[in-house]
């Protein structure tokens, strides 16, 4: 009996404690703001060198998938944007430096 009433109680909170799942469209946004604020440097470093040139690049896919976020289907958002973003981060992270012709 008071296990019944112990297994009722713990259903009945989990009911009233949890939280309708964020949706899709929520998460997207909330990446691209991280992403944006973590791409975010002295504009300084921004003029004359790879890097800049590339957190640029990215800061602009960042803006077009806010963007487009209630415009278009979140599956569509993540195919185009996310390698976009993927290719060019890994491209920050590779320490080249630009070469002049």
């Amino acid at each position: 009996m008071i296990l019944n009433r112990l297994l009722c109680g713990s259903v009945l909170g989990c009911f009233l404690i949890g939280e309708e799942p964020a949706g899709l469209d929520s998460v997207i946004y909330i990446q691209m703001l991280q992403l944006k604020s973590k791409l975010d440097i002295n504009p300084i470093i921004w003029q004359d060198t790879r890097e800049g040139y590339l957190r640029n690049r990215a800061l602009r896919v960042c803006d077009m998938a806010i963007d487009n976020l209630g415009k278009m289907n979140s599956d569509s958002l993540i195919s185009k944007y996310y390698t976009e973003l993927d290719s060019l981060m890994v491209k920050i992270n590779d320490r080249k430096e630009l070469t002049l012709k």
